[in-house]
């Protein structure tokens, strides 16, 4: 499969189209930086990940990280799809009931859940409320007996996944992490004794982990369910039998990459430039996870005499991202006799969204196609910093003032982190019946001081 392919992307003329929409003719008629955001590719995503569980015979509820990308269109695309939301935030938990979510489609995470955020998530029904700390338990008491409902938990244990060299995308997981419960702790005990002593107050429903972020090997999350299972046998012991294993998200998508440590140093050190990915697809590591969780699940419940745990799943970008495109439109370009060309557009890391450095975007030039002989660039934002980066001695046909590029796989965490420090942030255009929608319109100036009192 070519890299175009990948995305649905194929050229008419010189211009390069997604899902039948010629992206030149976008950035002109709304102007750039713009995302566009495939709803076909949405609703895609999630019928692939569906498909992985149920191939392996598990039931399983997939909730989408809000956080991830909260863009109120999208998420109704989500949930048309039957996809429930993964809040960590009380204007994530409005959202959700703005989208008409009910209690029984929304999980509630976070390290730090103040009572308001409670307090909601008891009022609804919420499906999952999952507890990090005895503390955590003990607000979530004193609002569920305020309000005269049980709160539906499950608890955040760690996994204790072993650490990896200059490799940080387990690192929520790990052995060292201060998040979740350690099953030797003294914490651990005294939170199912808690629990046993309140039981007309919580209705306990299972275990939850998340090991971290960008993963794009089923290996950790062997490890992880692996040692999951002597929490399961602490919680029988105590007579609580987990009906729910929510094993949280972190998936990696095959396009994009995050890039480690070591690939930091050697870009902001040495120069060198991102590496893409080299990872397998994502339908085969959905699949390997299901079979995971399947083997090592089936066998622990048939040992055990219990019924087998559903599985719940908190994908962000796995959904998300390769669902939205990010175009940029080149200012100017300077010719450099040795080295790469240096080009400045009106977006970048600084400008735009961080992630631009700490991940590896393909791009392509959308109003031109690929001959010639392509060229190193070192592509900028329009800051006066090296550090509003968009890619560094990417090889690319050559870029002259108003190309337009397009960079792939921007659906995670570009719209939720992004900035307005160099002016507004951008519009937003949904691909859908097709013909394009705006659902979210620039920011304007006025956006930009309408919180400040008058001056």
């Amino acid at each position: 499969m070519s890299g175009m392919e990948r995305w649905n992307l194929g050229r008419l003329g010189k211009d390069l189209y997604w899902d039948g929409h010629n992206l030149v003719e976008l950035a002109a008629r709304y102007g750039t930086p713009l995302f566009v955001v495939s709803r076909k590719r949405l609703e895609r995503s999630c019928a692939e990940m569906k498909a992985a569980f149920h191939a392996e015979g598990l039931e399983a509820d997939i909730f989408f990280s809000f956080k991830t990308n909260p863009l109120p269109r999208a998420l109704q695309v989500l949930t048309a799809a039957g996809v429930g939301a993964e809040v960590i935030s009380e204007f994530e938990m409005w959202l959700a009931g703005k989208l008409g979510l009910g209690g029984d489609r929304i999980l509630v995470n976070g390290t730090l859940k103040p009572k308001a955020l409670l307090s909601r998530a008891v009022e609804c029904g919420a499906r999952l409320i999952n507890i990090e700390t005895t503390a955590e338990l003990r607000s979530l008491m004193d609002v569920a007996e305020k309000l005269g409902r049980k709160a539906n938990i499950g608890l955040r244990i760690n996994p204790g996944l072993k650490k990896r060299r200059f490799q940080f995308t387990t690192t929520t997981g790990s052995s060292s992490s201060p998040i979740g419960f350690r099953r030797s702790s003294e914490e651990w005990s005294d939170t199912l004794k808690f629990l046993r002593a309140h039981q007309d107050l919580f209705a306990f429903r299972g275990l939850h982990f998340h090991i971290g972020t960008g993963i794009s090997s089923a290996a950790p999350y062997q490890e992880a369910l692996a040692n999951s299972l002597g929490f399961m046998d602490s919680l029988l012991e105590n007579g609580f039998c987990p009906e729910i294993l929510d094993i949280g998200g972190g998936f990696n998508i095959s396009t994009l990459k995050e890039i480690n440590a070591w690939e930091a140093v050697r870009l902001f050190l040495w120069n060198r430039p991102q590496e893409p990915p080299a990872t397998k697809n994502r339908p085969n590591l959905l699949r390997e996870v299901a079979r995971a969780c399947a083997g090592q699940l089936q066998e622990y419940a048939q040992s055990r005499g219990i019924p087998l745990p559903k599985i719940f799943v908190e994908p962000g970008r796995a959904l998300s991202g390769p669902s939205q495109v990010l175009l940029l439109t080149v200012n100017s370009v300077r010719q450099r006799n040795k080295g790469p060309n240096s080009v400045f557009c009106d977006g970048g890391a600084m400008s735009l969204s961080q992630l631009l450095i700490s991940e590896y975007h393909e791009i392509f030039v959308a109003n031109k196609p690929d001959r010639g002989q392509p060229a190193k660039h070192n592509i900028f934002g329009n800051l006066p910093t090296p550090l509003d980066l968009v890619c560094f001695q990417r090889r690319l046909p050559p870029l002259s003032p108003g190309d337009i590029l397009a960079v792939m796989d921007t659906g995670a965490y570009f719209t939720s982190l992004g900035n307005n420090f160099a002016g507004p942030r951008p519009a937003v255009v949904m691909l859908e019946n097709g013909a394009p929608l705006l659902i979210r319109r620039r920011e304007t100036f006025e956006d930009l001081i309408a919180r400040d009192t008058p001056f």
